[in-house]
């Protein structure tokens, strides 16, 4: 009976379902979080003004803005967290939920250019390191993904850089004259 209700109000009052759902669901935030690498597989990782002192060092990571598609979110952040210009795959790599009104997407990066120029409102310091000899303070759930995308990092996943090369002619991320 319930999905004939929501079926009839679809069809027959036009906005009026989504304006239901709108005030009877939770809201939620999306953050974004990019695997960045450069080409000797190491992670760029920021060391963010706002995070607590014992885990300073995270991922380049940010929130999604309206209109804009979350693969899109990281090549913002990256440039205005470090001035870096990345490409990023259009496919998430992982989405985690569970935390009370935030989703995380998670995708993988490549590093292409630019110049550090670090946003001294959110970023102290930002870096490429080796995934072997990651900085101490570095936010748990983010070692844990470059963990588990250590293969990728050291280049022997099976699209690896190659996926990266055949994506870099797509409009998934600014060049650097683009911005």
């Amino acid at each position: 009976m319930r999905e004939r209700i929501w079926t009839f109000i679809g069809k027959h009052a036009g906005g009026v379902q989504w304006r239901i759902l709108w005030v009877s669901q939770p809201k939620f935030i999306v953050g974004v979080s990019g695997l960045v690498r450069n080409e000797h597989g190491q992670v760029l990782l920021i060391k963010g003004r706002m995070w607590k002192p014992s885990r300073p060092w995270g991922l380049v990571t940010g929130y999604a803005k309206g209109g804009e598609t979350w693969d899109q979110t990281v090549v913002r952040e990256a440039h205005e967290e470090t001035g870096y210009v990345v490409k990023t795959r259009p496919e998430p790599v992982a989405l985690v939920t569970g935390f009370k009104l935030r989703a995380e997407a998670v995708f993988l990066g490549e590093f292409i250019g630019g110049t550090y120029r670090p946003d001294p409102k959110e970023v102290l310091d930002a870096g490429f390191f080796d995934i072997d000899a990651l900085p101490d303070g570095l936010l748990p759930s983010h070692g844990d993904l470059i963990h588990q995308y250590r293969h990728w990092f050291k280049g022997d996943d099976h699209n690896g850089r190659a996926h990266a090369e055949r994506e870099a002619g797509r409009d998934h991320g600014a060049e650097a004259g683009d911005l």
